[in-house]
């Protein structure tokens, strides 16, 4: 006997001989091209994650199959698929249809009953409508930092859209530009205004942004000098700040270009000295100036008698020099002007002399006084001269010079007696009251500290 299965596909070839099946379709399932009588478990299933997107939206189809073999896509989307899968669709801008069709898997025995052409399977399909909204407007933001600045001062342009393509700057500034980006706008000089438009598939949107421009401020520039009165070969620190400026040039007693704000040293001035300062900006110029009064230098004066001791109606010659000096005048046992350099012979010397000379210029006076010795009875004496010493053993200058000691006695080397002379600007000194006899001299210096030089050379002088 043969089942009602069975009977119902007899029936069905026995109306269309060789065809693969007879048209069938479910209440909301899939669409199937089918006969009904091999297997009715095989299905085709197809599902989106979603059936409505936004513009340019993504949906993720997913499909199963039971008892189908050779899967091939359709509609809005194609190409040969496994059996069960998912794939996912991009950027969709309309209303799609997405169609999968399956081959049912029929088997040898059924094959056999049905014939070599049945053995090709039903069709079963089944499909999924994605409705598409309309693409979104475009949107654009648009910013400037800074939005005020300076005469010729620069600012930055900052720009995002979404749901366009293309955008195109117009105002102040203008060309094609991309979607996004930033963009820096220099020398500025007047007010301004900057527009961008950006365009899409759902028409286009713009925004603008602007930028004032600051009033230019006149410069302005202060010096100062510290000290303003100094020293001959003294130093001074210039200070100096400008506002609004761009560059500074020094004139004057000094030069070159300076910052906008600083400070600098200097050093041995010897004269009345002007600084100026001239600093540019974007409108126009500033100028200062400072003046520096330097001392005139003190004067100095090198003075002697030689030699410092005569024997009676004898002679010695004076000799000077002074630095710095305009003028000298001469007192004590000599007077008169005289000029800043010279030399004079003292004669006929009776008496011991004192003589002094006053030297003055723009930085104040100096004096020197010599005393010159007269020796009235040569017997029994010694006059010792020397030539004062410069330098202490070390090489160094010697400053502190305080005067002088005499030492003698009768045999070489041995100095029974000492002579201190706390003058230091002697040149020679007659030693008195010596018996008859061979005597020995030796001589050393001293500072104000006490230190003593060592002995000098040993000279001799014999009294009759």
């Amino acid at each position: 006997m043969v089942n009602s299965k069975f009977k119902r596909i007899v029936t069905c070839l026995g109306l269309i001989l060789y065809l693969s099946g007879c048209a069938e379709s479910g209440s909301g399932g899939p669409t199937r091209v089918t006969n009904n009588s091999i297997d009715d478990e095989a299905k085709v299933t197809l599902r989106s994650n979603a059936s409505l997107i936004d513009y340019d939206g993504s949906i993720t189809l997913s499909w199963s199959t039971s008892k189908m073999q050779d899967c091939v896509a359709s509609g809005d989307w194609s190409g040969n698929k496994n059996s069960t899968g998912s794939e996912v669709i991009s950027s969709l801008i309309s209303d799609s249809t997405f169609e999968l069709i399956c081959t049912e898997i029929v088997s040898e025995a059924d094959a056999e009953r049905l014939g070599s052409v049945a053995y090709k399977g039903r069709k079963i399909k089944d499909t999924v409508n994605v409705r598409v909204k309309g693409p979104k407007a475009p949107t654009v933001s648009l910013s400037a930092s800074p939005t005020n600045v300076v005469m010729n001062g620069s600012t930055t342009i900052n720009w995002g859209s979404k749901h366009s393509s293309s955008c195109t700057a117009s105002g102040d500034w203008s060309g094609g530009l991309a979607t996004s980006g930033s963009q820096t706008i220099s020398a500025i000089t007047t007010d301004s205004t900057f527009n961008l438009t950006c365009s899409g598939a759902g028409g286009s949107s713009s925004d603008s942004v602007s930028v004032t421009v600051s009033s230019p401020t006149t410069p302005t520039v202060t010096l100062s000098a510290s000290p303003s009165s100094l020293p001959y070969n003294g130093s001074t620190t210039l200070s100096w700040n400008g506002a609004n400026v761009n560059e500074c040039v020094a004139s004057g007693d000094w030069s070159g270009s300076k910052a906008a704000s600083g400070s600098q040293t200097i050093s041995a001035l010897t004269s009345n000295s002007s600084f100026n300062l001239t600093c540019s900006g974007a409108v126009g110029s500033a100028n200062k100036s400072v003046n520096v009064t330097v001392a005139a230098p003190s004067p100095t004066l090198s003075f002697s008698a030689n030699p410092g001791t005569v024997s009676q109606n004898g002679s010695t010659t004076l000799n000077w020099s002074a630095i710095n000096a305009t003028g000298c005048t001469a007192s004590g046992d000599w007077s008169g002007t005289k000029n800043v350099s010279g030399a004079v012979t003292i004669s006929s010397l009776t008496n011991n002399g004192q003589f002094t000379l006053t030297c003055s210029g723009a930085g104040g006076t100096v004096n020197e006084t010599v005393n010159v010795m007269v020796v009235l009875n040569n017997n029994g004496t010694a006059l010792l001269s020397w030539t004062p010493p410069t330098e202490n053993t070390d090489g160094s200058q010697l400053t502190d010079l305080a005067g002088y000691k005499i030492r003698y006695g009768a045999s070489p080397g041995s100095y029974s007696d000492t002579i201190t002379i706390n003058n230091p600007g002697l040149t020679s000194y007659l030693v008195e009251n010596l018996a008859s006899s061979d005597w020995y001299f030796v001589m050393t210096s001293f500072n104000s500290s006490g230190i003593e030089s060592s002995y000098s050379t040993e000279v001799s002088k014999t009294v009759n």
